[in-house]
């Protein structure tokens, strides 16, 4: 007895019995086999003519798409790291800002340059509001990633990674050099000419005080151990979402060892 799902129904032993939820049955139209028939032949059976079948396909897969793209848009891994995008490019501008000021009140300090102090002012507690939504975010959706490295790093290797779940399903060691692979494919560059190469130890991760405070013969260490509990951070942030305080612990006690 053979059945074949189909977007706009089931078909079974020739017989349609239509879907009640076309955007459902869309997405859910997968067959074991190939299919015996085409599906446009089938379907001007029940829709009464070619246009009107595919008509009625655009519209249900435009909408289907519209949901996906939403969902996406509407990620909160997503917000963070747009979030972060905003943190770089005010501290970026808040730099410029604060160099030209003090170029300006090397010549006169007036009135403008008071409204100057003030706007930039402005602009550093945009970027206090701005970590604290980070914090807040990246510490709900990614916890032992939180917790081990802080948020804003947390937040930088969603950045580095695409998302959560990519993150989430790299090896710890694609994890330690993220950030650096400019550093890398310019040292792989260099071994395939047959030139010495130095490949980096680490990438975001270095940011962190435990990695960036150490001498430079321990920071290797730091950063492969750290990106060995950040990997498990990842998928327990992923598919489970409960926080494990062991991992930072254990990333601690590892500092400590190393810088005596």
């Amino acid at each position: 007895m053979s059945e074949y799902r189909l977007w706009f129904g089931i078909v079974k032993n020739g017989k349609i019995t239509p879907s009640d939820d076309f955007k459902k049955s869309f997405q859910n139209c997968e067959n074991a086999e190939p299919l015996p028939f085409s599906p446009s032949e089938v379907g001007i059976k029940h829709f009464g003519s070619l246009d009107a079948y595919f008509s009625a396909l655009r519209k249900v897969a435009i909408d289907v798409v519209k949901k996906i793209i939403e969902h996406e848009l509407k990620r909160e891994d997503r917000y963070a790291v747009l979030l972060l995008k905003s943190l770089d490019e005010l501290n970026e501008t808040i730099n410029l800002l604060e160099e030209k000021l003090r170029d300006l009140e090397e010549v006169k300090v007036s009135e403008v340059t008071e409204s100057f102090r003030d706007r930039i002012a402005e602009l550093k507690r945009l970027r206090r509001d701005v970590e604290k939504e980070i914090e807040a975010i990246v510490s709900k959706i990614a916890p032992n990633l939180t917790e081990i490295v802080g948020a804003v790093i947390a937040a930088r290797l969603l950045e580095k990674a695409g998302s959560l779940k990519r993150l989430a399903e790299m090896p710890a060691s694609a994890i330690q050099l993220l950030g650096a692979e400019k550093s890398l494919y310019k040292a792989l560059s260099r071994m395939k000419k047959g030139k010495p190469a130095k490949f980096p130890k680490h990438g975001v991760i270095f940011q962190h005080p435990f990695v960036r405070t150490l001498p430079k013969a321990k920071r290797g260490k730091m950063a492969r151990f750290m990106a060995a509990k950040l990997a498990i951070a990842a998928r327990l942030d992923y598919f489970s979402g409960e926080l494990n305080e062991e991992l930072a612990e254990a990333v601690r006690k590892r500092y400590e060892q190393l810088r005596r």
